[in-house]
């Protein structure tokens, strides 16, 4: 298992070593440069998408956090009527349990 793990890690650091040196040997006889115009025109687009994706989610997580204020005001003003009427009545079999109405989400 080892020979096979270390033969991975030589054959990994030669094609390393092979890309390293077409790199550079490009670079020097001049055809360093990468971007087509139409390669650039990608990555514009791709900025511009990426750009609305942020603006979404910065709507969404806003609106998200307004709603959820929303609703912990709304069970805050239940939990304070139902503090005014008295305490919580039993339930039909006798048990000490509370009605669940202050816990269930204003639809």
């Amino acid at each position: 298992m080892f020979a096979l793990v270390l033969a991975m890690l030589m054959c990994v650091a030669l094609g390393a070593g092979v890309v390293g040196y077409v790199m550079l040997e490009a670079r020097r006889e001049g055809r360093g440069e990468f971007w087509t115009p139409e390669g650039e025109e990608l990555l514009a687009g791709a900025r511009r998408t990426g750009q609305k994706v942020v603006t979404r989610s910065e709507q969404l997580a806003g609106s998200a956090s307004q709603r959820t204020q929303a609703l912990r005001s709304r069970v805050g003003e239940r939990e304070v009527r139902t503090a005014r009427q008295g305490p919580a009545r039993g339930s039909s079999d006798g048990s000490d349990r509370e009605d669940d109405d202050r816990l269930r989400p204003a639809s």
